[in-house]
């Protein structure tokens, strides 16, 4: 039987992201009806994995001249592809998808992963003029394609309300991927170290720096507490910045310019005991649902998160976790007392947390473009 041709494409995300590989492609080759082309970024060769293949579109740094011929290349693999349905999961793409539409006649999927325009405006990654140029291009990108887009795939319920125009559409939230953790309810040692971790990207509004800082204080009680921060770092002055925090004992900095591999981030949450979300909640965050909270909760993580009502509903239902003001060191003794007594998991991490309540919608929309 023929199987109908899938392609999911970014230009920075790698090629093996977890949304576009564990979940999207994953959930795509187990119906055994799709072959299925993930492209994007990688710094070497992927070999095949059954009917999902590998094309690198990108293995440069993030400002390299080479980025400007990224579309002209993404026209080549896809005239080579032929696919039936397109789903492209950045901005930058969309022009170009938009124009082999008209030519390979596929159905053309917007996976929104980001509220761009919010988030150059708040996140500080790009500042001054070159904020204005680059809002001043999502907004053109996304409002001359929005009418060729067939369908678009929301990570995140907020977008609903603050991306009306993107109709229509399917919230697929950043679930985590694998089964539950099945765990007993149980209390930390305090025999042992405390391991914290910090992963995924490496922001300053994200709160890796405000989390450092935190831990510091935090040893000033339990001076044998480890920190672990993990994953990409955008900016390379905030690189430098985290860096000079490295005489702080017991910080281990695993921090890169480029995408992290996912299995390594897992490799960290599996040796950590509490996840810190330290994130700022600023207009961009607050009303979004980090995918770290429920990887956290799934692998029966303890988290500690910047005071968010909607954040705490979701780590009180399983007892995994409570809130922190992160800038307000003088709350620490609580938290120590908290970690100490509390207990952990009162109710065991259910499907809910992960993609596999979702699937079924992601693949019924998919199914409804074949003909």
């Amino acid at each position: 039987m023929r199987k109908n041709s899938v392609a999911i494409a970014s230009v920075l995300k790698p090629v093996k992201d977890p949304r576009a590989y564990f979940r999207f492609g994953f959930s795509l080759r187990e119906t055994n009806k799709y072959e299925i082309n993930i492209i994007g970024f990688s710094s070497k060769s992927e070999p095949p994995e059954g009917d999902i293949h590998f094309q690198t579109l990108f293995s440069k740094q993030r400002t390299h001249p080479k980025r400007l011929l990224v579309s002209w290349a993404f026209l080549v693999k896809i005239w080579k592809i032929r696919p039936e349905i397109l789903i492209v999961t950045t901005y930058e793409l969309l022009p170009v998808s938009v124009l082999a539409k008209w030519i390979l006649k596929y159905k053309l999927v917007y996976d929104v992963q980001e509220n761009y325009i919010l988030n150059i405006s708040q996140n500080r990654t790009v500042g001054g003029f070159a904020r204005s140029i680059s809002t001043a291009i999502v907004g053109i990108f996304e409002s001359c394609s929005r009418p060729f887009v067939d369908h678009f795939f929301l990570a995140e319920r907020c977008y609903l309300e603050e991306l009306p125009k993107f109709r229509p559409a399917t919230v697929l939230e950043n679930r985590f991927f694998k089964p539950v953790v099945s765990i007993q309810s149980y209390q930390l040692s305090t025999e042992r170290p405390l391991r914290f971790l910090i992963s995924g990207t490496i922001t300053e509004v994200y709160g890796a720096l405000t989390g450092i800082q935190w831990v510091k204080e935090f040893k000033k009680r339990r001076p044998n507490s480890e920190l672990h921060v993990i994953g990409h770092c955008p900016k390379q002055s905030f690189q430098e910045k985290l860096e000079e925090e490295m005489p702080f004992v017991g910080l281990t900095l695993e921090i890169s310019s480029g995408p992290i591999p996912y299995e390594r981030i897992l490799n960290a949450y599996h040796q950590a005991d509490i996840v810190l979300l330290p994130y700022w909640q600023i207009e961009s965050i607050r009303d979004k649902v980090p995918s770290k909270l429920y990887e956290s909760l799934a692998l029966g993580k303890i988290c500690l998160f910047s005071p968010n009502p909607k954040w705490d509903e979701i780590v009180k239902s399983f007892g995994g976790g409570f809130a922190v003001d992160f800038r307000d060191f003088s709350g620490i003794p609580n938290v120590v007392l908290e970690l100490d007594n509390r207990s952990f998991f009162t109710k065991n991490p259910d499907v809910s947390l992960t993609w596999k309540s979702q699937e079924t919608e992601f693949l019924d929309t998919i199914a409804s473009f074949v003909k």
